[in-house]
């Protein structure tokens, strides 16, 4: 596999000509250059995931539940700023089928000029922060890594042009780097005693890493200009995305806020690991997969039959891969906990098995995102998503009081409207309610009757008389779920064996 941010003199004059090619969306050979990104994705997500799993085995032994915690309320503040950083600019130089120099050099600007007025703005609030928290940690962490934004800023038309471009294998080796360097200088820091710090340090190298590669790989050096006109024409775009990005940012942080202000850092540090774990289910795999997929829908958004076919297979796919992961890891939280963090993290487990049920089901319909995206229909999401996040902000504030579990009990049961909003975006492109079930019933059963049948099969191991460890049972319960999965979904619907032999078949080149 060739590093692409390596660059030999002959290739520099094609490096310098990628903004020009940005200009205008190329929807020639799509499916293969898709299939070469999902590839990519996926590649990414099983080295992403391994070095998470590594590095929080190492991590949580290093350190204690309370430096997760602080990280955790930290973040409820970052996030609210990252909404400001593009304010959708670069979703919208994705999906416009042709865009200028011109547009490319205002968004860059805008970015940047965001990027250092947030980086004051988080500054601003980490003192309101330390008397939200009544914890003064939370403030000093919070003045470390507000300076990310003004890095960050200076990246994000890079990242866009890599997207717009569908240069997967570019975007694959710059997140690798970035979380290598990540996980190891959080773990050298925390070896070395720094504590919570060590997180901190962490975050800040893997985002200088990060824009350092992308601005290498996209060789762009901006004109000092700026046309007010075009943000003035994308408000109403940017807004829409930037909306549901607020609206996501609730959805994934009211519960981090209202845990650290009630229940203090410690508690929160188990949920917020929990949940961590179970994020990595949306962040690894379907929000990559999303980013995929928003330039490819786009290209084809008037093609309305090739369109419905794209969304079917590249739903059934997603679906069949995270529900059997999310309710995998509720079903086996008891043995992977201990295994994975330590007993320090035992109060983990209850939260683990209820989140888990939920991200199956926030995962698998993650998908309809690019659609609505594509089709620039954000502003109908928006009001959808509006409704959800009311949903789950009433569901955490009456459960609080009951404890955690209350809260990811809470959060499993509200999770049953993304099928409502999934069902929406299909109408979109002409797709109905027998569709829905076609792609996410048969995985959701199958998923079920794995999860009965490790429940079963661990009552039962309480009665054998020869010795075995938790590690033992977490590989025979893994075993067991992959088998009793496969043996169902294909039982139930044999379409999603031939759309992964279609997708194996494509991958490796085959006719």
């Amino acid at each position: 596999m060739t590093n692409p941010l390596r660059r030999p003199a002959g290739r520099t004059s094609r490096h310098k000509d990628i903004v020009r090619r940005a200009f205008v969306l190329n929807s020639s050979n799509l499916g293969r250059r898709v299939i070469s990104g999902a590839t990519f994705t996926f590649i990414g997500i099983v080295l992403r995931t391994l070095l998470t799993l590594g590095s929080v085995a190492v991590l949580a032994r290093l350190l204690s539940p309370a430096d997760f915690g602080y990280i955790a309320m930290a973040t409820v503040i970052t996030e609210f700023a990252a909404l400001f950083s593009n304010f959708g600019f670069s979703a919208v130089l994705i999906q416009r089928r042709v865009i200028t120099r011109l547009q490319i050099d205002t968004v860059f600007w805008a970015s940047v000029m965001l990027g250092i007025t947030l980086s004051f703005f988080v500054f601003g609030l980490s003192f309101f922060a330390s008397w939200l928290y009544s914890d003064p940690l939370t403030g000093e962490i919070l003045r470390v890594l507000c300076w990310i934004f003004l890095i960050e800023g200076l990246a994000i038309v890079p990242h866009a042009l890599l997207a717009r471009l569908m240069h997967f294998q570019t975007e694959f080796w710059i997140q690798i780097s970035a979380m290598i360097v990540r996980v190891s200088v959080a773990i050298t820091f925390a070896y070395l005693g720094f504590g919570v710090w060590s997180l901190v340090a962490g975050s800040i190298a893997g985002s200088v890493m990060s824009v350092v590669l992308s601005l290498l790989a996209v060789p762009y050096w901006p004109r000092r200009r700026f046309h007010l006109a075009y943000l003035s024409s994308t408000w109403k775009t940017s807004g829409s995305y930037f909306g549901g990005g607020l609206l996501f940012y609730l959805n994934m942080n009211v519960d981090l806020a209202l845990i650290g202000r009630q229940l203090g850092a410690t508690p929160l540090g188990y949920y917020q690991n929990a949940r961590s774990l179970t994020d990595e289910v949306r962040s690894r795999i379907a929000i990559p997969l999303q980013r995929v997929l928003f330039p490819a829908f786009s290209a084809i958004q008037h093609d309305r039959v090739r369109m419905q076919d794209s969304v079917m297979r590249s739903a059934r796919i997603l679906a069949a891969i995270i529900f059997p992961i999310g309710f995998g890891l509720s079903s086996v939280s008891r043995e992977l906990v201990p295994i994975l963090y330590g007993d320090k993290w035992l109060p983990m487990i209850p939260i683990l098995t209820m989140l888990g049920l939920s991200i199956a089901l926030r995962g698998s319909t993650a998908i309809i995102t690019p659609v609505f995206n594509a089709m620039n229909r954000v502003g109908l999401a928006l009001k959808y998503n509006l409704f959800g996040t009311m949903l789950v902000v009433t569901g955490i504030v009456i459960a609080l009081p009951y404890g955690l579990e209350a809260v990811s009990i809470a959060i499993a049961i509200t999770s049953l409207y993304s099928v409502v909003t999934f069902r929406i975006g299909l109408g979109l492109i002409g797709l109905r309610s027998r569709h829905l079930w076609k792609i996410l019933g048969p995985p959701a059963v199958a998923s079920i009757l794995m999860w009965i049948s490790i429940s079963i099969f661990r009552g039962l191991s309480h009665d054998w008389s020869w010795p075995y460890t938790q590690a033992h049972l977490l590989v025979a319960h893994m075993l067991l779920g992959v088998f009793i999965y496969s043996i169902f979904l294909n039982v139930i619907s044999f379409q999603y064996f031939k759309d992964f032999k279609i997708l194996a078949t494509k991958i490796l080149g085959r006719p």
